[in-house]
């Protein structure tokens, strides 16, 4: 990794536990002592400061963040420009400058700013509910041939779209008899070049007992030919083509300009490796470039993040079998049928990952327009990270830039012994106004607020090239074996470049 991009990450792993499954009262058992991050401040201000040629004329708009309630990379803004909208997931923009958001009871909500003021008043027409997935496993929405393509509690459902009308209706099935039950219900889909990608996260965080080979009903990316849909005869997910297998649960995904697929993988739980607990800062969350035929290991292997082997570091990246527990009573020790090398062989590497267990939830790569963002952060990727619970203290809940290279290709992390080294930006997450605080973070100001930010979905505005995070504002447990409700305020950011 060039030393310039370790001095833009400057993190080392930190700690934390994922609030969007099951606890267990023995969460954190016999594990390493947890690291402390490791920052550099004087590299993450320098690093991060934007291109001054392009911050003329671009005002914050929305709602301020008190300065020692959060932080934002140095010469941009972030203001919440709606709030209390409930359990939002993620976000995208249609080409009008529409915003469509999707809340995790499938509630399809359309946000304009009507009158120009700079955020989304809370009534019609800037702020409606658009339609229904029918079900509680909202996840988004992506716009194709003029249609609202968005996942339902059982696959797939569109709706035809116009800006002019305020109601969707009842949409229609696309594809149906996608299992949704279990810690991973969510079905992301978006569509590119005639293909209908859909994302089945799986059930649990293992198998009760391992099947010799990779499953092909969940932890698979399908993908349905749209040419081929008749309407009233929507696809069946058995009847899908595999893309991707072996993925534990690809949350969020996108593709750029050049026609790449990236996406951000949620990894297993409770993890050991050669009986030594290493769950703390093992796996990694993967950043991915997802390609036909590709399989990352899940149950059987995993991507080491910082582990030792026969006291020499395992380079980060490396495959490596997985024993983890099965998080569903009665609970045990789910050990891995297959071996390193096996594994190796089998089990496409990630390009790079995030601290583990801060569960990236969504991603998209910054191609434009220009002006609202640094001009160097153009080809690189935003990713959102939710947040998690199998680690203490806390990580994620935060939204990173992570760099690409002219072929798309993202860097390795670095771990030593003691911390992994990150070749990430933070953009947006917990702190004050000189430097980040990573992990369980929220803000009060003029009655107005989230207790938890807790970033889901991101999204670059056509209109205004601002970047838009969504937050769920789900609340997180505060020690091991205890979760709480979900509290739900939920909130729409904008991040751009501040006005000189």
């Amino acid at each position: 990794m060039p030393s310039t991009a370790i001095a833009r990450g400057g993190f080392a792993a930190f700690l934390a536990f994922e609030a969007c499954k099951p606890s267990r009262s023995d969460l954190v058992k016999s594990g390493a002592a947890a690291v402390a991050p490791h920052e550099s401040t004087a590299a993450l201000q320098s690093s991060a400061a934007p291109d001054r040629a392009h911050r003329a004329g671009t005002a914050c708009r929305g709602s301020e963040l008190p300065a020692d309630q959060h932080y934002v990379a140095p010469g941009l803004c972030a203001r919440a420009v709606a709030v209390n909208q409930g359990p939002l997931r993620e976000i995208a923009f249609l080409p009008n400058g529409d915003l469509i958001a999707v809340t995790r009871d499938g509630i399809i909500r359309r946000y304009r700013d009507a009158n120009g003021n700079g955020i989304f008043d809370q009534n019609a027409p800037e702020t409606l509910d658009w339609a229904r997935t029918g079900g509680s496993h909202g996840q988004n929405c992506h716009f194709y041939g003029d249609y609202l393509y968005c996942g339902s509690d059982d696959g797939v459902k569109r709706w035809k779209y116009s800006p002019s009308s305020d109601r969707g209706g009842e949409g229609e099935d696309v594809m149906v008899g996608q299992p949704g039950g279990g810690n991973h219900p969510f079905h992301p889909v978006h569509v590119y070049d005639g293909w209908m990608y859909v994302d089945s996260g799986s059930e649990r965080n293992t198998f009760w007992s391992l099947p010799d080979d990779y499953v092909t009903d969940r932890a698979v990316i399908k993908r349905f030919p749209i040419a081929g849909f008749v309407p009233g005869k929507p696809f069946a997910w058995r009847d899908g083509e595999v893309f991707v297998r072996g993925a534990r649960n690809v949350t969020g995904f996108t593709r750029d300009a050049k026609g790449r697929m990236y996406g951000v993988m949620n990894g297993l739980d409770d993890l050991r490796y050669n009986a030594d607990d290493i769950h703390q800062d093992n796996p990694g969350e993967y950043f991915a470039e997802l390609e036909a035929g590709q399989a990352y290991g899940w149950p059987f292997c995993f991507a080491a993040a910082r582990v030792v082997r026969g006291g020499q570091m395992v380079p980060p990246g490396t495959p490596l079998h997985a024993d983890a527990y099965f998080d569903f009573f009665p609970q045990h020790l789910v050990a891995s049928n297959k071996d390193d090398a096996w594994c190796e062989t089998h089990m496409t590497q990630p390009m790079s990952f995030v601290e583990a267990h801060s569960a990236p939830l969504d991603v998209t790569i910054f191609e434009g327009p220009d002006g609202a963002l640094p001009a160097r952060w153009k080809g690189g990727a935003f990713v959102s990270m939710h947040g998690s619970w199998d680690r203490l203290p806390s990580t994620g809940s935060k939204v990173v830039w992570l760099p690409l290279d002219a072929d798309g290709r993202a860097t390795m992390p670095l771990s030593t012994a003691s911390e992994t080294t990150f070749p990430y930006e933070v953009v947006f997450g917990g702190g004050n106004g000189s430097r980040p605080k990573d992990g369980h973070w929220g803000w009060q100001a003029n009655g107005v607020g989230e207790a938890f930010v807790r970033p889901v979905g991101v999204a670059i505005s056509p209109i205004d090239g601002a970047l838009y995070v969504s937050s769920d504002d789900q609340a997180v447990a505060d020690h091991p074996g205890k979760l709480l409700n979900a509290i739900g305020q939920g909130a729409i950011y904008r991040i751009a470049i501040a006005a000189p």
